[in-house]
Order: structure tokens, then sequence, then C-alpha cells
């Protein structure tokens, strides 16, 4: 893999993030200093643009750069995947367009692609309402990229046999957001509430669509935004899990059994727990990074990416984010009654491995198209 500056700067970035972990979960959101910091850093423009200051960094380097920080904190992950949606949709923004939405270059973008926003065609763009139960990071944002339906009447207007859904660049003034997110349980460091939008003008300009062409074509823009959304967000998990495992194997490594009187580290069932999550863990991760840069390979040809190769990081994708969830169940569970307390690395990655496996549920279509792609038929999936 590539060696790239923004590999450095997220470890060094480590340190403080994680002093702030706690604080951003009493506050159901970073706090300034963390997010100032990963701004500045370029953490949430990895997949930006070079034209506007982006680092447009290969897969790979996007892989490990995230992993990083999601082993310190994996709701400033969590940022900086959401700002990744919003970045590849401005490649097919006009220039004047897409440098208003990087006035601010080092802001985060609120994301949410639920088409929860009904949108009337207007001269020379849309009137947009709509609400979005989660919209991750849309108070430290400038501008949230959302998703809605174009509409005729009282139905979705449709396009090539399906409904005509946008991704659409609002200003977050504009948005009444709703402070759901204090009573969340997992995660919560994402500040991801509810927001609403009421007759708000999109141009047409910042109404993406699937027919909208590409303005910047190089090779990470060309790449249908599932396959790089869902696979990057699997190695949060895998950043959460290390740093777990790490912390479980420092107290299970100096407890002695109050039953026995035996070092836990010499006893046959916590040997076997720890060797094994350690492999889950590598094989895992092992896999999801070959298909990811078999894929960017592919992709450097400026040919389409086989079917085959997507296929194999889709289901790379879902299966790693299972295993992650299964063993980090079997370390609370089987690990010292410590992790029982809150705040505690692992209690806390517990919830919120579950959460971001939820999170990626939404893609769980791509798996199953995988298999069939996989068996050689076509994916039923029409942005596989």
């Amino acid at each position: 893999m590539e060696i790239h500056p923004i590999i450095e700067t997220a470890r060094d970035l480590q340190p403080l993030i994680a002093k702030h972990v706690e604080e951003g979960e009493q506050r159901a959101r970073l706090v300034p200093e963390v997010v100032a910091a990963a701004g500045e850093a370029g953490l949430f423009r990895l997949f930006a643009p070079r034209e506007v200051g982006g680092l447009e960094v290969s897969l790979p380097v996007a892989l490990a750069a995230t992993e990083i920080i999601g082993a310190a904190d994996s709701a400033v992950g969590w940022y900086m995947i959401n700002s990744m949606r919003p970045s590849l949709a401005t490649a097919r923004v006009p220039e004047p367009e897409r440098a208003e939405l990087y006035a601010e270059p080092n802001r985060n973008f609120g994301n949410s692609p639920l088409p929860g926003g009904r949108a009337i065609p207007v001269e020379g763009g849309y009137r947009v309402s709509g609400e979005w139960p989660m919209v991750t990071g849309c108070e430290d944002s400038s501008w949230c990229g959302l998703g809605g339906m174009v509409m005729e009447g009282d139905s979705p207007r449709q396009v090539n046999g399906g409904p005509d859904i946008r991704y659409l660049f609002i200003p977050t003034a504009e948005l009444d957001i709703e402070p759901t997110w204090q009573d969340s349980a997992a995660m919560r460091g994402t500040g991801s509430h509810a927001a609403s939008v009421k007759d708000v003008f999109v141009p047409e300009a910042l109404a993406i669509g699937g027919s909208t062409p590409l303005l910047i074509d190089r090779p990470v823009f060309r790449q249908p935004p599932a396959l790089l959304f869902f696979p990057i967000g699997v190695s949060i998990a895998f950043g959460v899990l290390e740093n777990a495992l790490e912390r479980e194997i420092n107290d299970l490594g100096s407890k002695v059994s109050s039953f026995t009187g035996q070092s836990l580290r010499d006893q046959a069932p916590t040997q076997e727990l720890i060797a094994n999550s350690d492999a889950a863990l590598r094989a895992a991760r092992a896999g999801h990074v070959e298909a990811m840069t078999a894929v960017w390979d592919a992709a450097q040809t400026g040919e389409e990416v086989p079917l085959r190769l997507r296929a194999q990081v889709y289901g790379s994708s879902y299966y790693a984010i299972d295993v992650m969830r299964d063993t980090i169940s079997r370390l609370y569970a089987r690990g010292t009654r410590a992790a029982f307390l809150q705040g505690h690395p692992v209690e806390r990655a517990l919830r919120n491995l579950h959460a971001i496996g939820f999170g990626l549920e939404a893609g769980r279509m791509f798996q199953h198209s995988a298999g069939r792609v996989l068996m050689g038929g076509e994916p039923l999936v029409p942005t596989f």
C-alpha cells in the first residue's frame, strides 16, 4: 500500500481524539477541538476533488486512515465516511456551485441518503420539503447532502423504470434540527439528529441524480457510491475491535481468577478467546483490504470495474461486519467483569460495533447481489 501523509497524520491525531471520546458522548456531538483538528488535517476531504483542496486518496489509503481514526473514536470515523458520499457527488456539481460547497473547506458534510425529501420541480430547480431521522454531523456542517424524490403530483417521477431519486445539497442553516441524539445508546458522538426542511429551493445544479454527468472524470469519482461508502465504513469496525481487543488482552493478562487463583492468561478458555478474536480480526481485515485493493487497481486502468471484483468487495464487507459483531459479543461475554461498566472500551465497542453494523444494514442487498454475481448471475441492485 502507498504511504500517504494522511496516514501518519491520522496516527498523530489519535491521542487528541481518544482524550475527548467521553466528552463527545456526553454532548452527543464531537467536541470542537476534535472537529477542528480533523477538518484541518483533511479527514473530511479524503474523496473531495483536488480542485477544491481535496486529498482524493486511493481506496487502500482511505481504508487505512479511517481504521486508524476509528480505533480512537468511531464517531470521528463516522463523520469521515459521511463526508465521503457528498464529496463524491461534488464531482458532478458545476464549478461555481462546487466552490460554494467548499467555501469552508475544513468543514464536514452532514449526510443522509435516505430519500426523505419531496422535490417539486420549479423553474431552475426544486422546492424541497422533507424529514430525515438521522443526519450525522449536521450541527457541525455548513452543508448537508440529503436524499429525496422528484414528484409528479402525488407520485414519484419515473426515470428509466424507477423513481427519480436525487441527492440534494441543502445549506445547514436551512434545516430545522431536532436534538434527538442525546438519548441514543451508541455512536453518541456522531450527533446524528433528526432534521427537516419545508419548501426550500434547491437549484438543479445541486440536485444530483443518476443521469447527472460526471464533470471530474477520475477513478474514484467513476465508482458507484455504495462501492465506497459501505466497504470503507467497515474499516471503522476494524479499528473499534482492535482497540477493544488490545484492552481486553491487557485486562486478562494481568488478572487472577478469584475461584482458582490461576492467572487468566494461563487458562485455556481465555487463550482460545484471545487467539480466535485476534485471528478473526486479521483474517476479515486481510480479505477486505485485498478485495478493495483489487477494485482500486482495476479502476486505475480506466475500464469499468468487473462485476466479480465488486461482488468480492460487497461480500467481504458484510462478512467482516458480521464477524466483528460476533467477536466483540464473545469478548464482552467471556472477558472480565470490568467490561460491564459503562464507558469501558469493550462495553463501548459492543455498543458501537452493533450500531455500525446496523448503519451498514441498509446495503445488505449488495451482499445478496454479490452472491448472485459470483454464481454467474446479474446483480439485482441497479447501483451495484
